[in-house]
């Protein structure tokens, strides 16, 4: 037997099914959006609007790669920048695609930059462009999506990114109240202005971030302040060989010299094979 839904919606004109999905959609029903939109496909294939409805119908309901599929189906016939770039680009971030995501976003920046900068920006850092998401990032702070978590994310790019006068300009103006940033901006402030700048960052960061260690340790061990540099270099040389050989100056500069050697064999032997 025909399902009472299934029947209704084959001999319902397309008008009828248009309302139908719209009012299914509004109230979250989406197998039921679902199938008038597939039946309006079906029956007024010229129509491209109705894959359009029907990728917003499986992206709402989180069926993202049958989104993706419908937009793209949609673009062809409809190229213009508009909903359906950002739409897209969102589905491909949703599936974990960030790169993928960049050029619907891009696309739809033109359709409505205060819709879509954020979202690009988070395309471009996942997918690991962090100069162009820090640019991307620092301009979505002209629109509506603006405020600390963003301004703090376009820093972590720079940083990331190197451009290290540029992470100052931003972690300057922000509130660094948890260990990442504090690292980042300790790092930043030793790059730019040497060892002591950094150095009360590093601290704060230290007591719970491995990385902070090893960067508070160099720091310390450029100011000679080795014996309080050691613990720092010890702990972080467990997880990063490439910390053996300032492990193995520390050692040095305070009089344990058969460590020291022991120290730098090490790290020779680790990265002989890279040379």
């Amino acid at each position: 037997m025909i399902p009472l839904l299934l029947f209704f919606f084959q001999v319902a004109d397309p008008a009828l099914l248009s309302q139908q999905g719209a009012k299914a959609l509004r109230a979250q029903r989406f197998n039921e959006a679902e199938a008038a939109y597939r039946q309006l496909v079906s029956v007024d294939p010229a129509n491209p609007m109705w894959r359009m409805n029907l990728g917003i119908t499986l992206h709402s309901a989180g069926r993202y790669a049958e989104a993706v599929s419908e937009f793209g189906q949609f673009l062809k016939t409809n190229p213009p920048p508009g909903p359906t770039h950002f739409l897209l680009g969102l589905s491909q971030l949703k599936l974990k695609k960030p790169c993928e995501a960049i050029g619907p976003l891009e696309k739809a920046l033109r359709w409505n930059r205060d819709q879509a900068q954020l979202e690009l920006a988070d395309a471009l850092y996942g997918c690991k462009r962090y100069s162009l998401a820090a640019k991307a990032y620092e301009a979505a702070l002209t629109t509506s999506k603006k405020g600390p978590p963003v301004a703090r994310q376009a820093a972590h790019c720079y940083w990331n990114a190197r451009q290290y006068a540029d992470a100052k300009r931003l972690f300057t103006g922000l509130s660094l109240d948890d260990p990442t940033s504090q690292y980042e901006f300790g790092d930043t402030l030793v790059r730019l202005d040497g060892p002591a700048a950094g150095l009360a960052y590093l601290e704060r960061a230290a007591a719970s971030l491995l990385p902070a260690r090893a960067e508070l340790g160099k720091a310390l061990l450029a100011l000679d302040r080795a014996a309080e540099a050691l613990t720092h270099l010890e702990a972080a040389a467990t997880a990063d060989p490439a910390l053996l050989l300032p492990l193995s100056k520390c050692l040095r500069a305070v009089g344990r010299t058969a460590e020291a050697n022991a120290a730098q064999t090490e790290y020779k032997r680790k990265f002989a094979a890279n040379q």
